[in-house]
């Protein structure tokens, strides 16, 4: 009997330390997703999840409650894996750092890399940063505080247990060049082959000042180190070392985890990995981080939405759809929920639940209820293959929201597809055969939509299924147009998703009146560089005469002297901030500020155009400039603008002139400044 395909997806494990929010669901979501998808496909899948559940962190904030360690944890843990069931998260198994498969593993993992001469004991001083759970260096501190929680670090100086992680630097170098694959997507893999080559230092793995976590197996007066044996969960999840499981899934086809851990899981992990001669994960994917309209998910700012209440008010097909389709997977995204009630309008109420009800409708009327007898090879039928095909291509490439895309244009042109073939028309000038092959290939292209559809929204999936008469959602693996049984009886039901009226989005959400406000202000017009002149005594900067066409000449200093020569600016088409308040730099004067993508120090590319003319005003997709007389560069120095594959955008809206895109040259993601 030949070996099944296998398919083991990982998601991080969330630190217990605080309530489940949109933020952590994001991930699961699309882990799930994978799960299903591969399952459709012929895969024997397994889907690991979990929380995080030892460390300082955890234990005062136990003690701030009067509680246990143990009972707190107990608690929020509940909490994440209810939160994950109620948008249909469909894991197999729910891994707990305090399970005790875990904790017997981790110690038994400890004491193969004591063996082979990786752990060794000193002493170590340094930055702490509490709610990381992790040791900090200068560079990544902010008016010294940790970047990402805003509070200051500590000093610790302490007697520990070290893993020799210098020791992997070339071999984890050698894997990044062997299988790119190994880190996704690109951007990803260029910041942690940059970190790497920067010099890897020796990791402390043990605390002797915390007691809540899994004792260090050659000295139970330490602690194991959270991150340590946090990120072992993904073997021990599978029965390491010698579970059935362990031996069919591993190594992992796909981690899920958001770019706050890329460090950890691209070249601590591995290098372990390594240590313990274990065969590494295929893929890491690092996605960006979520936020809620505009603003990052904070306690303090009341908008931590919790997936439960969420997918209580609007169903989990709902949230799991804007998630996919609302944020290109890999970059930071915004959840809306104006952006939300608009999806389930437009794309699941009027477009797939609409197709579902006409569509039965029609067979109810013209055929009494059963799918007619009609030719199984049809236009339609041989698009819905294309389809099948470039919808697994997206997902291979991990390109979430353009499948979504694929498949919803194939909606969209199913409900063209009854406009056009106008069956009532058919009926009343006795085309009975048209009629039927019409009404046939309506049945079959929904009944295709719904195996496409499954791992995105199950449960409107099964709905579909139902109420065409399918015994169950048809599987991807061998799926075939003509599989649609001619007598089926379909059995119409209630509406596949729920229209939302304007005026209870508004009620709904509470969000800025304007979420552009400050980007309508900033005045970006294409410029052409007419001359370049070098300022004695600054290395950093030149002198420009520019043209606004219509708008006439300025002068800007811009400092990209050292990422560009006078010959490969001249004759450039450039955006600039226009309105922006003159300033002089190096006693020369600057009328306005070009603007450049930022990949790295080193990696440094101007915002430019092709076809577009000198004065031309740059725009966001649909968004109306409507700019002040006058722009303080602090008010400039909140307008956020990324790049993606080069291409430059705010808010998720692409900046354009007319109909062509801004792109910052060579820079596959950043920012823009």
């Amino acid at each position: 009997m030949a070996k099944s395909k296998t398919f083991y997806v990982t998601t991080a494990i969330d630190y217990t330390n605080a309530e489940p929010h949109i933020g952590h669901a994001y991930q699961k979501v699309i882990a799930d997703f994978f799960a299903r998808y591969k399952k459709s496909l012929g895969y024997d899948v397994f889907f690991l999840t979990g929380t995080d559940e030892h460390g300082a962190k955890i234990q005062r904030a136990a003690e701030a409650q009067g509680k246990t360690p143990k009972e707190f944890v107990d608690i929020l843990s509940k909490k994440f894996e209810q939160n994950w069931k109620s948008l249909d998260v469909d894991f197999n198994r729910f891994m707990r750092t305090t399970d005790g498969d875990h904790e017997e593993a981790v110690q038994l993992f400890t004491k193969i890399l004591i063996e082979n001469g990786d752990i060794y004991k000193g002493e170590y001083e340094g930055l702490y940063c509490v709610g990381c759970e992790a040791y900090v260096t200068e560079k990544d501190l902010v008016d010294g505080c940790c970047q990402i929680h805003k509070k200051p670090v500590e000093k610790l100086k302490e007697e520990s247990y070290f893993f020799k992680l210098s020791k992997y630097q070339k071999k984890l170098l050698d894997l990044y060049e062997k299988h790119p694959e190994f880190i996704q997507p690109v951007s990803r893999r260029n910041e942690i082959i940059n970190r790497v080559k920067e010099g890897l230092k020796d990791l402390c793995i043990a605390r002797k000042q915390i007691s809540w976590g899994i004792p260090f197996p050659s000295d139970e007066s330490f602690c194991t180190y959270v991150w340590y044996e946090a990120l072992q969960n993904y073997i021990t999840g599978v029965g390491w070392p010698e579970g059935e499981n362990f031996k069919k899934y591993w190594p992992a086809d796909l981690h899920l985890l958001g770019k706050v851990n890329s460090g950890f899981h691209n070249v601590i992990c591995p290098a372990w990995l390594l240590s313990a001669k274990i065969k590494l994960p295929k893929t890491v994917f690092v996605h960006g981080f979520l936020t809620v309209n505009g603003q990052k998910i904070s306690k303090s700012l009341g908008n931590t939405i919790s997936p439960s209440i969420l997918s209580q008010k609007y169903g989990s097909d709902a949230i799991r759809y804007y998630l996919m389709r609302e944020i290109p997977f890999g970059e930071d995204g915004d959840f809306s929920e104006h952006a939300l009630v608009t999806r389930i309008n437009s794309d699941l109420a009027d477009a797939l639940g609409n197709l579902l009800s006409r569509t039965l409708t029609l067979v109810e009327k013209f055929s009494d209820g059963k799918v007619p007898k009609g030719k199984t090879k049809s236009e339609l039928g041989t698009i819905f293959e294309v389809v099948m095909k470039n919808t697994d291509d997206y997902i291979n490439k991990y390109e979430l929201h353009h499948a979504l895309e694929e498949i919803w244009s194939f909606i969209d042109l199913t409900n063209k597809y009854v406009n056009e073939q106008a069956p009532w028309t058919l009926s009343k000038e006795n085309r009975k055969e048209e009629l039927n092959n019409c009404l046939y290939n309506l049945c079959a292209a929904l009944r295709g939509i719904c195996a496409l559809t499954y791992p995105i929204i199950p449960e409107a999936a099964d709905e579909i299924a139902t109420q065409l008469g399918i015994v169950e959602v048809p599987t991807l693996e061998k799926f075939k147009w003509q599989d649609m049984i001619p007598g089926t009886i379909v059995r119409k039901g209630n509406i596949l998703f729920k229209k939302y009226e304007d005026v209870i989005v508004e009620k709904l959400e509470q969000k800025p009146k304007d979420e552009f406000e400050k980007f309508r202000r900033a005045d970006l017009r294409v410029a052409k560089i007419e001359e370049v002149s070098e300022i004695p005594g600054a290395d950093k900067l030149y002198k420009l005469k520019i043209s606004l066409g219509q708008m006439g000449e300025r002068q800007i200093v811009a400092g990209v002297r050292q990422h560009y020569a006078p010959d490969e600016l001249e004759g450039k088409k450039i955006i600039i901030v226009a309105n922006l308040k003159p300033a002089k730099l190096r006693g020369e004067l600057s009328q306005g500020m070009l603007l450049a993508g930022v990949q790295d120090e080193n990696n440094v590319g101007l915002l430019t155009v092709e076809k577009a003319n000198p004065g031309d005003q740059v725009s966001a997709e649909g968004i109306k400039p409507e700019p002040a007389k006058e722009l303080d560069y602090k008010d400039f120095a909140e307008i956020k603008l990324v790049v993606q594959s080069e291409i430059v955008s705010h808010g998720n809206k692409k900046l354009m002139v007319g109909s062509e895109k801004v792109k910052a040259e060579n820079i596959e993601s950043g920012f823009v400044r």
